[in-house]
């Protein structure tokens, strides 16, 4: 059962600006707009992954924004959330690395079991900003800038998954 299949309900919801969506094609595109969102962000980044997209999130350029925004501020938080972490134990994963290394900043927590049959994933910046993947095993993706209705509807049910999950503790640094 997926949670989060669109009803014809929210496609009526959509606006003329969610038609606007940046479409994106390659691995590449998606990289480059990945880099320029997260630079952008302010007070938030949330990232609904399966497994934190290697081949996006994991390089270098990530890892200095990433580590940019966490210095920025003693406020700002980063947001991850993964469905399994033994995906990742065996991987040196750069967000994985700060995550260990700015554990006030940035968590990482497990998605519910209720919740791993969806495929989309996605990257929300500051609630005003948003890269989806209906299918994260493709690079085909949008952008969505504010107004639209995507972004709320997102971004709300983060903030719901967020609220369930359970923190993955398989991911903490070991201080010896």
């Amino acid at each position: 059962m997926n949670k989060d299949a669109p009803t014809t309900e929210t496609n009526k919801q959509l606006t003329a600006t969610d038609k606007q969506a940046v479409k994106l094609s390659s691995l590449g595109e998606l990289v480059a707009k990945t880099s320029e969102v997260l630079a952008a962000a302010k007070q938030t980044i949330q990232i609904y992954s399966r497994n934190l997209d290697p081949r996006i999130l994991n390089n270098r350029d990530i890892e200095k924004i990433v580590t940019r925004f966490v210095r920025s501020s003693r406020f700002v938080r980063v947001e991850i959330l993964i469905t399994d972490e033994r995906n990742l134990q065996g991987i040196d994963h750069r967000l994985v690395n700060l995550a260990q290394k700015y554990t006030s900043f940035i968590q990482i927590r497990l998605i519910p079991k209720d919740y791993h049959e969806n495929y989309f994933g996605f990257y929300l910046v500051d609630g005003r900003h948003l890269l989806y993947r209906n299918n994260v095993e493709r690079f085909e993706s949008e952008y969505h800038q504010l107004p639209s209705s995507l972004i709320k509807q997102k971004s709300k049910y983060f903030d719901d998954i967020w609220q369930q999950s359970s923190p993955a503790s398989h991911l903490r640094a070991l201080h010896l």
